[in-house]
């Protein structure tokens, strides 16, 4: 393994608002939903603490985009900061019982580590690092391995390997067929990992049993449909598509059967996160600028 220390503490012009445990009471916008954080750079790749009271986010800081935690009532601040662009999430990459957050740091356009660091902050340890690209670290349900996309023979394929510290880990395939899967996570109950799979703009969810059988599109890619997230329970899911004509916020069953919509805004509202443990929903939304600098929002689950 490789340690490495976080430099300095880095501090983004963010602008705060009160939350609470249930931050949507105030509505902002006509579909519920009420702003949480905002800043001058994009707030993106959201994700919750297990216990769904630190929301980590990325957002740019000086030189490239650092990992931040949000508590609702303090500033953020720097959860892994380097030269690289660090992005943690889905919702899983924070183990309960380690308290290890798995994120990825983007060395180039080719390569990229996995790193872990203790949600209370400390040092950065490398785990892996094998020239090759990863994205979207998870842990396992039992918290003993690590889950993530590796590109690998021209497709992100989902690959996994046993976590211990004593040398640098080697993913292996755990489910690679030639299509791209990415953001992987495990159900609470372990039984399921949701995916998202992009082929030519097209966007499908994905589930597959813990052991790597079954697979199964439970919502097509007839829309995009991307970034899936576990809802508090193992029988409901969130994600974003572009169903209503540009991107919303959905919640689906497991079988993809019963699908309701929970923002609708005409802008972008992407990177869902389902609180753990309060029930309502963050997510990241253009909806202020109509641009590139998304910003953080909350919403009741409906």
């Amino acid at each position: 393994m490789k340690y490495v220390f976080a430099s300095a503490l880095i501090f983004a012009v963010l602008i705060l608002f009160a939350c609470g445990d249930n931050p949507a009471e105030t509505e902002d916008w006509p579909d519920g939903a009420s702003l949480y954080i905002s800043s001058t750079f994009p707030d993106t790749a959201l994700a919750w603490s297990p216990t769904g009271n630190v929301l980590l986010f990325s957002s740019f800081a000086y030189s490239s985009y650092c990992i931040f935690g949000f508590d609702g009532t303090s500033d953020p601040i720097p959860v892994a900061a380097s030269d690289y662009n660090e992005s943690a999430g889905p919702t899983g990459c924070w183990s309960a019982q380690q308290g290890l957050i798995a994120y990825v740091a983007s060395e180039s356009a080719t390569r990229s580590s996995v790193r872990t660091v203790p949600g209370n902050l400390g040092a950065l340890l490398v785990v892996v690092d094998d020239d090759r690209r990863h994205f979207h670290p998870t842990w396992t349900a039992d918290e003993d391995s690590l889950l993530m996309s590796t590109f690998d023979n021209g497709y992100w394929g989902l690959y996994a390997t046993p976590y211990h510290e004593d040398s640098l880990l080697t993913p292996q395939p755990f489910y690679t067929p030639a299509m791209n899967c990415l953001r992987p996570s495990y159900s609470p109950d372990g039984e399921h990992i949701i995916f998202e799979v992009q082929d030519n703009g097209k966007g499908s969810i994905w589930i597959v049993d813990s052991d790597g059988s079954n697979a199964q599109s439970v919502v097509d890619d007839t829309f995009c449909n991307i970034h899936p997230t576990w809802g508090p329970h193992s029988d409901r899911f969130a994600f974003a598509s572009d169903r209503s004509g540009n991107f919303d916020i959905w919640i689906a069953d497991i079988n993809g059967g019963t699908m309701v919509q929970v923002t609708d805004q005409e802008d972008s509202d992407l990177w869902p996160a389902w609180n753990p443990q309060h029930g309502w929903l963050a997510f990241a939304s253009n909806r202020i600028t109509g641009d590139d600098n998304y910003d953080i929002f909350t919403i009741d689950e409906p």
